[in-house]
């Protein structure tokens, strides 16, 4: 199976890849079936009802405003805040919207998105059902999806796609494939995986996509430290990153501080609802992102082209991760996996073999295997938003230590995800995607 660094890697408004970019996509999906069954100009009026989580949690994290957006015709890597907000704004004084922006349908906010927090489906916690009503008010279609996390959705009765089946140069599904194919070709990860994305694109393309990726996460720490204030939701939250840097203002650029400084504006524009980069989701949109900008301010001549062997680097450990299953997990298979991803990409940017890679990525995955996701309130900011940072840290601390190394430890990266998909299948639900467990429900009063 190989997985692409063009899924690896989503620009799209935040604040959640399940409950934001998921219902977003799903509302478009439903309106390209709708074109496709030829019911969308007979469609007079739009009803989605939302279950589970997703109903839950549904109004603070955006995903009125983004159901909204998808049916408009808007794209999760083209929204912005401003443009979800006059969406929003739009429908709810003259309760229309214009269905893919060609015809103006009624549609009420209040009455057409039905947020059903006391119902759930037993197999899936975040599902929305979208049914189309013509002039008459009978039923043209209905269609029922679930938000399956990074943003994917699946209509009821899909099974996920087992990833692009082709015939790539360098596949590797372990970390011990990953060494032997190299020393077979005398490649390293980076290159590996250049390799087999240029099965489906050009260079230009890939250096294209890696550039704009690294692009966007510049903007988002830029919007993040220039932006105080209190994040939108009931916890009154007050924005950090612009104080932190402030406080660290003349100290060693290099510091892993830095880098939780960067991840933590991240983070907080993706609460915010702000354009950030999931890797692998946009609750833990922080940790490559304020890696990457640590690497770009302290590093002599960094260009795109190093910008990109950072990111390649970051999505060969992604891919592992990708390939073996680590929706689902908790807090370890994103914070964790996305420590990992960052540190492969700093030791992967300053030189290192593939048994340094994996010696970083190894490092900085180990201290959240386990880690349940237990957001306050539900919302994507406690603490979330501290664990980017504390990610970010770690994985420049690994990434410095791996390359200290010249014959790194027998690679147990393998066994880590292993350990990593198991846990998380014994994992309660209440510890994965909600906020019913763990510190949600265990706030120490300061």
């Amino acid at each position: 199976m190989f997985v692409s660094t063009f899924d690896l890697y989503r620009i799209g408004p935040g604040p959640s890849s399940v409950h934001t970019v998921g219902p977003m996509r799903a509302a478009r999906r439903f309106v390209h079936a709708l074109e496709a069954d030829g019911a969308f100009f007979q469609t007079s009026r739009i009803h989605v009802d939302l279950y589970g989580s997703v109903a839950c949690t549904g109004r603070d994290q955006g995903t009125d405003s983004a159901i909204i957006a998808g049916l408009s015709g808007d794209t999760p890597e083209t929204a912005d805040p401003a443009l979800l907000a006059s969406r929003a704004a739009r429908a709810s004084a003259d309760g229309t919207l214009a269905l893919a922006g060609r015809t103006r349908i009624t549609f009420d906010p209040m009455a057409d998105l039905v947020f059903h927090v006391d119902k759930a489906f037993a197999y899936h916690s975040n599902a929305l059902r979208f049914t189309a009503r013509n002039g008459r008010g009978e039923a043209l279609a209905t269609r029922l999806f679930f938000s399956t996390g990074d943003g994917d959705v699946l209509t009821d009765g899909e099974t996920a796609a087992p990833g692009t089946v082709l015939r790539i140069p360098c596949g590797f599904a372990t970390a011990v494939e990953m060494l032997a194919v190299g020393r077979e070709q005398g490649k390293k990860a980076t290159d590996m995986v250049r390799a087999n994305e240029q099965v489906l694109r050009s260079p230009g393309e890939l250096l294209a996509h890696l550039t704009r990726t690294a692009a966007a996460m510049h903007e988002a720490i830029e919007r993040g430290l220039a932006t105080d204030g209190m994040l939108p939701g009931g916890l009154r939250r007050p924005r950090r990153a612009a104080a932190q840097a402030a406080a660290l203002a003349g100290t060693d650029p290099s510091a892993a501080a830095w880098a939780a400084v960067y991840a933590t504006a991240v983070a907080e524009e993706n609460a915010a609802g702000g354009r950030v980069v999931a890797a692998p989701s946009n609750g833990a949109a922080g940790p490559i992102a304020g890696v990457l900008e640590l690497w770009r301010t302290t590093t002599p001549m960094a260009d795109d082209n190093g910008a990109a062997t950072f990111l390649l680097g970051a999505a060969a450990i992604g891919q592992l991760l990708r390939q073996n299953g680590i929706k689902h997990s908790g807090c370890q298979g994103e914070v964790g996996v996305a420590a990992a991803m960052a540190a492969a990409g700093l030791a992967a940017a300053g030189g290192a073999t593939n048994d340094q890679l994996l010696f970083a990525a190894e490092r900085a995955l180990e201290p959240h295997l386990g880690m349940a996701c237990d957001p306050v309130g539900g919302l994507v900011q406690d603490p979330c938003i501290a664990r980017n940072a504390a990610a970010a840290a770690v994985a420049v601390q690994s990434a410095r230590l791996a390359l200290r190394q010249p014959a790194p430890p027998r690679p147990t990266l393998d066994t880590m995800i292993r350990l990593l998909v198991e846990s998380g299948r014994e994992m309660a639900a209440r510890y994965k995607e909600s906020s019913l467990g763990g510190i949600a429900v265990n706030v120490v009063d300061c």
